[in-house]
C-alpha cells in the first residue's frame, strides 16, 4: 500500500525542494558586512553587485519557464539545486570581487533554474485540488521557512567553525537533489505540450490587464522584502548586535512571512485576494515606524514588531502566484518566472539606488522609503479595487 499518492509525494519533495533551494538564496544575508569588510568595498557598491546578480538570475526565469513548460522531466529543478549547493558556499572562498561576483551569479542561476519548473509542477499535480491556493501556500511558506533559517545557519557556522568550513553547507543541497530525484514522481502523465513561442506568450500576458498588475504588487513586494532582508543586518550592527543576533532576527523575520504564506489562503477566504493584498501592503507602514520610534530604547519589543513586519510583507506572496497562474494556465511555467522571478528581479534594482541612502542619509531611511511606497500601492489597490475575486 503505498503511504503518499502521486499528488501528496509531489507536493512534499518539492516543497522540501524549494526550503533547501531558499535556505541558500539567503545565507549570504547576514554576511554582507563580513564579506564588505573582507573585499574592502562599501555598502553601495555591494548593493550594486546583488541588485546586478539579482537581475540576471531572475530575467532568466521567464525564458526558463518557457523551455520547462515544453519539458516532459525535471532537469531544470535537479540541476537548479545543484547549482545553488555548490556555487553559493563557494563565495566565502572569494578573495576578490570578480570571484565573488561569479560565484554569486552561478549560485543564482541555479535558483532561476529551479523556481518557474517547480511552480508549474505544484499546478500540475494539484490541477484537480480544489484548494490548490493551500496547497501552493504551502509549497512557498516552506520555502520562505528555508529562506529565513538560512541566516541562522550561516552565522552559526561561521562563527563557531570559521569560514573555511562553510562550504560544507553545500552537503545538504546535494542530499537533497538526491532525494527528490527518487521521490518526486516523474511528469510523464503531463498535460499536451504548448507549442507558442516565447514573444507571443509574453505579448499574451501583456495584453491580461490582471497579469500587468499583478506583476506590479509582486514587484513592490519583492523590492520590499529584499531591501528589508539586505539592509536591516547593517542597522543592527551599527546597533552592537553580534552576528549570531542580526541572524537570529534575520531568520525569524522570514519564518514569520513564512508562516503567512501557509496560512494566507485561509485569510484569503476571508477578505478575497484584493483584501489580502490591501492588508498586506497598508500594514507595513505604521509598524516600520513604531519598529524605528522603539528600537534603540526598547529592543526587544522593536524586534517583535520588526518580525511581525515580515508577516504582512510576504502575506499576499502565494495569493499572487495563484491568481496569475489561474489567469494564465496553459503558461505557468512562464507566468511563474514572471511572478517569482521577473518580479524579484526587478524589485532588487532598488538595492542599488537604496545602497546609496542608506551610505549618505542611514540605513533607516531605505526601511521609511520603502514603507511608505507599499503603503500608497495598497491604498491605490483598496481605492480601484484591482483584483476582483
Amino acid at each position: 500500500m503505498k503511504v503518499f499518492d502521486e499528488t501528496k509525494r509531489a507536493l512534499i519533495g518539492l516543497s522540501l525542494g524549494h526550503f533547501t533551494l531558499d535556505l541558500y538564496a539567503a545565507i549570504l544575508t547576514p554576511l554582507f558586512p563580513l564579506i564588505t569588510l573582507k573585499l574592502n568595498i562599501n555598502l553601495a557598491l555591494i548593493g550594486t553587485i546583488i541588485a546586478f546578480c539579482h537581475l540576471v538570475s531572475s530575467m532568466m526565469q521567464p525564458v526558463f519557464g518557457f523551455f520547462a513548460d515544453k519539458m516532459r522531466h525535471r532537469f531544470f529543478m535537479v540541476w537548479g539545486l545543484i547549482l545553488s549547493s555548490v556555487f553559493i558556499p563557494l563565495t566565502l572562498r572569494s578573495q576578490n570581487v570578480l570571484i565573488f561576483t561569479l560565484f554569486l551569479m552561478l549560485g543564482m542561476v541555479g535558483n532561476a533554474l529551479f523556481h518557474p519548473q517547480v511552480s508549474a509542477l505544484v499546478r500540475d499535480f494539484n490541477k484537480k485540488n480544489p484548494d490548490l491556493s493551500r496547497a501552493m501556500g504551502v509549497f512557498l511558506g516552506l520555502g520562505t521557512i528555508g529562506y529565513a533559517i538560512g541566516p541562522y545557519i550561516s552565522t552559526y557556522i561561521v562563527e563557531n567553525f570559521g569560514e573555511k568550513n562553510f562550504i560544507y553547507i553545500g552537503i545538504i543541497g546535494l542530499l537533497t537533489c538526491i532525494f527528490i530525484y527518487f521521490f518526486v514522481p516523474k511528469m510523464k502523465n503531463r498535460e499536451k505540450i504548448n507549442n507558442a513561442n516565447f514573444l507571443f506568450i509574453i505579448k499574451e500576458i501583456l495584453k491580461n490587464k490582471t497579469c500587468v498588475f499583478l506583476t506590479f504588487i509582486a514587484v513592490v513586494k519583492s523590492a520590499v522584502s529584499v531591501s528589508f532582508g539586505t539592509y536591516i543586518p547593517f542597522l543592527l550592527q551599527k546597533q552592537g548586535y553580534s552576528l549570531s543576533q542580526i541572524g537570529l532576527i534575520v531568520t525569524l523575520f522570514f519564518v514569520s512571512g513564512g508562516l503567512a504564506t501557509i496560512f494566507s489562503s485561509k485569510i484569503e477566504k476571508r477578505l478575497t485576494a484584493n483584501g489580502v493584498i490591501v492588508l498586506s501592503f497598508v500594514s507595513i507602514a505604521p509598524l516600520t515606524a513604531l519598529f524605528l520610534l522603539t528600537f534603540r530604547y526598547f529592543k526587544y519589543f522593536s524586534i517583535l514588531l520588526f518580525i511581525l513586519t515580515g508577516f504582512f510583507i510576504l502575506l499576499s506572496v502565494g495569493v499572487i502566484l495563484v491568481q496569475a497562474q489561474k489567469q494564465m494556465p496553459e503558461y505557468t511555467g512562464v507566468i511563474s518566472g514572471v511572478m517569482q522571478g521577473f518580479s524579484w528581479g526587478i524589485g532588487a534594482l532598488f538595492l542599488s539606488p537604496l545602497g546609496f541612502v542608506g551610505q549618505y542619509f542611514g540605513v533607516d531611511k531605505i526601511l521609511i522609503l520603502m514603507a511608505v511606497f507599499a503603503f500608497f500601492v495598497g491604498l491605490y489597490t483598496l481605492k480601484n479595487k484591482c483584483l476582483e475575486d
